[in-house]
């Protein structure tokens, strides 16, 4: 049984994991589409460090997410990890946030399921915590945090 990882553990080890670099061209941020135009608007010239509640709109800027490069996903999806971790906790970014984590459910899908086992392993350990630190409310169940916490530590330990 692994034991339960403190938030300073959890936000230690995201920061470790995903120590990717900034998406510096439109092309490394997203691959051409029709929301390709929107995404860049959003991020480009953006880093990690100007992801913050007053800026990030969780409807808007979620979506984009799933229009992003891989390496553009791993590179602020850190930011927004820990973003989701500062009270008062934002519920409507939980509901994107968990929405869009819970895409890596679908075979189909390549960015999420493309991370690495202990990126994977970082994002299970974030859920957990999730799962024992916020109360249940308005757009938050603890329940779907477990099940998507054992999603990805199902996908870290496949590749492990």
């Amino acid at each position: 049984m692994r034991a339960m990882r403190s938030r300073d553990e959890v936000t230690h080890r995201i920061d470790e994991v995903f120590a990717g670099s900034q998406p510096l061209t439109e092309d490394e941020l997203a691959p051409p589409s029709i929301e390709a135009p929107y995404v860049i608007a959003h991020f480009h010239g953006r880093s990690r460090a100007d992801i913050d509640r007053s800026s990030f709109l969780p409807s808007l800027h979620m979506e984009d997410f799933a229009y992003m490069t891989a390496g553009a996903v791993e590179y602020y999806l850190p930011a927004v990890l820990k973003l989701m971790l500062i009270p008062p906790y934002d519920f409507e970014l939980w509901i994107h946030l968990s929405g869009f984590l819970g895409s890596a459910r679908r075979d189909d899908e390549t960015t999420l399921r493309g991370l690495r086992p202990a990126q994977h392993a970082a994002i299970a350990d974030w859920l957990e915590l999730l799962s024992r630190e916020i109360d249940e409310g308005i757009g938050f169940e603890r329940k779907d945090a477990v099940k998507l916490a054992r999603l990805y530590r199902r996908l870290a330990n496949a590749a492990a």
